[in-house]
């Protein structure tokens, strides 16, 4: 009887000892999403375009007017400062400011609970001159009270979050992507009052080769 107990003993202790190196492998085969952000290697002087995706009822709407991906359905553009990715994005929902244009770090940017996709792209081909142009009309862009353009329509001061990014860089000679013409139907078709809709996809830039994917994540 002795002897059966000291077997089960050493068997409960190889399990457990088992099961703690399990752990603290897989911990190191799959870090956070933040430190696999972090380890990217950022660089100065560059933009970045951040696509997110998530699983609710508004981003699974965004999604059905991509072109191609099946996962995004929200796009900032990003450069560093102070060591960090600033995201700047449009989005539905005001912010504490009054406004519906985000100024926020790539952490707080990931930070929805129901985030399903992240992926990262490099700007190709962007001189510290124009890097600078563009930086400085994102930042001036502060100053405005950004709205958000419900209507898809043409306007100084209402984007969506797409619309944003391709009016700020084409303002500096960065041209992304070109827009796209979608046939309306259903509920959408009802909300907007129109048979097609043109606009500016969340992923109208993959396929432009004016970008280079560095970092992909799907849940």
């Amino acid at each position: 009887m002795k002897a059966f107990k000291g077997n089960t003993a050493k068997y409960l202790t190889a399990m457990m000892g088992l099961v703690l190196i399990i752990a603290i492998f897989s911990f190191h085969k799959s870090p956070s999403l933040n430190n696999k952000v972090k380890n990217l290697g950022f660089e100065k002087e560059t933009l970045y375009l951040v696509q997110r995706g998530t699983t609710g009822k508004l981003g699974n709407v965004a999604k059905e007017f991509n072109i191609s991906n099946k996962y995004a359905s929200h796009l900032g553009i990003g450069f560093i400062e102070n060591n960090t990715l600033t995201i700047y994005h449009v989005y539905v929902d005001k912010n504490p400011q009054n406004t519906f244009l985000y100024i926020e770090s790539i952490d707080n940017f990931i930070k929805p609970e129901d985030l399903n996709y992240l992926s990262v792209w490099k700007l190709k081909n962007i001189a510290p001159t124009k890097f600078n142009a563009v930086k400085n009309s994102l930042i001036q862009s502060e100053k405005e009270k950004i709205n958000f353009d419900f209507n898809f329509d043409e306007s100084d001061k209402a984007y969506y979050c797409s619309e944003y990014i391709v009016k700020e860089l084409k303002k500096n000679g960065v041209e992304i992507m070109t827009e796209h013409k979608k046939d309306l139907s259903g509920m959408i078709k009802q909300i907007l009052k129109k048979d097609t809709l043109t606009y500016f996809p969340v992923d109208g830039f993959e396929n432009t080769h004016k970008a280079v994917k560095i970092f992909e994540w799907i849940k």
